[in-house]
């Protein structure tokens, strides 16, 4: 056992050494992306969602006065620096830490699992490495100046307004129209739900709607024929409008209460408030020139602004973090793992609870039998000399 510790410790080592091999860009990319599935809800609903729906008429109020372009995009704009500015520095800064934890766990154990794909790999060893890396792990903390030099980096970065080039603007539209259709899947999923299947649907794969899938249908056309008549409707319904689509529904004979309106008036308005957004995502392509001019038009985009600052800050936070990473974060981690070996090595117990299997037991109980070997060997002796004697 002893032996099959230290030859396991050196392949701890070397994973430590293919550690630090991995590339900048590799780390920046792992980083980048994890960040940004793990803010993506928070950016879509905390922060754009909320701001941009400030734009439209407040309808809840029940005031009909239409707001101009111009103070719709100043509105758009206040409500996205104040949240962006809250968000830095408070939430953004400890997430970040946990991305960059998270990313360097998951590196590490994406080269332990290749090294078990190897021609040389022992799996005898795999249990033993699992302990000593579980018990680094939950050993490692990231330094407590990381969150706060972080935080720095952020502020600077999401309060920058003026994107840089055609480039860097063609890439947020980019990023903008991916995230909204992803959002669009997400809620497409949600009103087939509410609403059941279609036709085609219902015909082809022989699916029926239940009653209550039904209801809601028929609530769902008369929210569209509402969402068609005024298209800038605000993300709540009056009382008054809740009033008019359950007395046209009654006249269908269909029966409803507030609350069913209400539940299926989120998917109906999410999905058109979506498509609108992507609308305008293809129609700020050309708006690149005007935004850098600052002129004034009914092109609205204001969004793309907001997701441009979103990515530079997800670009600044991944470079800081790789440098983290790759400069303190990864040593501190190698040491840990030192340690733990070094306590692990003067464990009897840890090696016989972790170091198990069929050619183990095999090779104790031949070590067994030779140490009987031996002494039979002492005693024939032993008793060949008193023979003599």
């Amino acid at each position: 056992r002893d032996e099959l510790f230290e030859k396991a410790r050196g392949e701890i080592l070397d994973e430590i050494v293919n550690l630090s091999l991995v590339s900048p860009q590799t780390w920046e990319e792992a980083l980048g992306r994890k960040l940004w599935e793990k803010v993506a809800q928070h950016v879509f609903e905390n922060i754009y969602l909320p701001a941009a729906q400030t734009q439209v008429k407040g309808q809840a109020s029940g005031s009909t006065r239409q707001i101009s372009t111009h103070n719709r995009s100043g509105t758009f704009n206040t409500t996205v620096d104040i949240k962006l500015k809250q968000w830095a520095e408070n939430q953004l800064p400890i997430k970040s830490v946990e991305v960059g934890w998270e990313t360097l766990k998951e590196e590490f154990l994406k080269l332990m699992e290749r090294a078990k794909k190897g021609k040389e790999h022992d799996d005898i060893f795999d249990q033993l490495k699992a302990a000593v890396v579980e018990t680094a792990m939950n050993k490692h903390l990231w330094e407590d100046k990381a969150s706060e030099m972080l935080r720095v980096i952020q502020l600077n970065t999401l309060e920058d307004r003026s994107v840089h080039d055609k480039q860097h603007w063609d890439g947020a539209i980019r990023f903008l129209e991916e995230s909204l259709q992803d959002k669009i899947g997400v809620n497409e999923a949600n009103l087939k739900e509410v609403v059941g299947p279609g036709w085609y649907e219902r015909w082809t794969a022989w699916k029926n709607r239940s009653p209550e899938q039904s209801s809601r249908n028929a609530t769902k056309a008369e929210l569209d024929r509402l969402l068609v008549s005024e298209s800038d409707h605000g993300p709540h319904l009056s009382y008054e409008e809740l009033t008019t689509v359950r007395r046209n529904l009654s006249t269908q004979g269909v029966e409803v209460d507030n609350e069913t309106i209400r539940e299926t008036w989120y998917p109906v308005y999410r999905r058109h408030f979506l498509r609108a957004a992507l609308g305008r995502c293809y129609d700020c392509r050309r708006g690149y020139w005007m935004y850098q001019q600052g002129m004034e038009t009914e092109l609205e985009c204001g969004d793309i602004v907001l997701f441009w600052r979103i990515q530079q800050m997800l670009r600044v936070t991944a470079n800081a973090l790789r440098q983290q990473v790759m400069n303190r974060e990864a040593r501190r981690l190698e040491k840990e793992i030192k340690e733990v070996l070094e306590e692990m090595s003067s464990d009897q117990e840890a090696k016989s609870r972790l170091l198990t299997g069929r050619r183990v037991q095999l090779a104790e109980e031949l070590k067994r039998v030779r140490q009987i070997q031996e002494k039979l060997e002492e005693f024939i002796k032993a008793l060949n000399t008193g023979g003599h004697e």
